[in-house]
């Protein structure tokens, strides 16, 4: 649970996320939809930087971004050497081999 206090009215709370880029125009459209309806409680800015899973990975291990993208679970090495990381899935997507 993320807890803050506010009390400058010009104060903002900034959540940067990076990894893969399959997903990264749904996160995009997301994050301006949240964005517009959160301003009116506080101003919440997103980013995402769609470079690749396994930089997403690397991002969130050296806690170089708040949150991160991957197709690709996390090995048991990452998890004994991060214990406090956590996959949930955002979105699922389905790609398919066109034959002609």
């Amino acid at each position: 649970m993320l807890l803050i206090f506010v009390n400058d009215v010009n104060a903002y709370i900034k959540l940067i996320g990076a990894g893969a880029t399959v997903p990264s125009g749904v996160y995009i459209t997301w994050m301006s939809a949240y964005e517009s309806s959160r301003t009116r409680f506080v101003d919440v800015r997103l980013t995402y930087q769609a470079l690749g899973s396994g930089f997403g990975k690397r991002a969130i291990a050296s806690r170089s971004v708040n949150y991160a993208g991957s197709d690709s679970l996390l090995s048991d090495k990452e998890y004994e050497n991060k214990p406090d990381l956590q996959m949930f899935p955002s979105i699922a997507l389905s790609v398919s081999r066109c034959v002609t």
